[in-house]
């Protein structure tokens, strides 16, 4: 079964608001077993203009992936996000 990703690119504008939304959906990718799997800060852009900050977290299947995404403990953390950052999320299976 192929692993799943979680690719998260984002701005953040209100840092404090961030850290509750970061706090709470920390907590909540450790219980769907994700990791971070790139170091963020090592990112040299080459092309385009993406968000300030790229994060990669891996996950044992796509399913669980979708499963933390569509859970209804991260679209109460997501609303922590809203108006604390910008961003571009984007879900993608794996090949095995």
């Amino acid at each position: 079964m192929a692993k799943g990703y979680l690719i998260a690119q984002v701005t953040v504008a209100d840092r404090e608001a961030y850290a509750r939304y970061s706090e709470a959906a920390g907590e909540l990718l450790k219980t769907y077993g994700a990791k971070v799997i790139v170091r963020p800060e090592s990112a040299i852009v080459k092309e385009g203009n993406p968000k300030a900050r790229t994060v990669i977290f891996e996950f044992d299947t796509f399913e669980r992936a979708k499963a933390f995404w569509d859970s209804p403990e991260y679209d109460m953390a997501k609303k922590l996000r809203a108006g604390a950052a910008d961003g571009d999320f984007i879900l993608i299976e794996g090949v095995e």
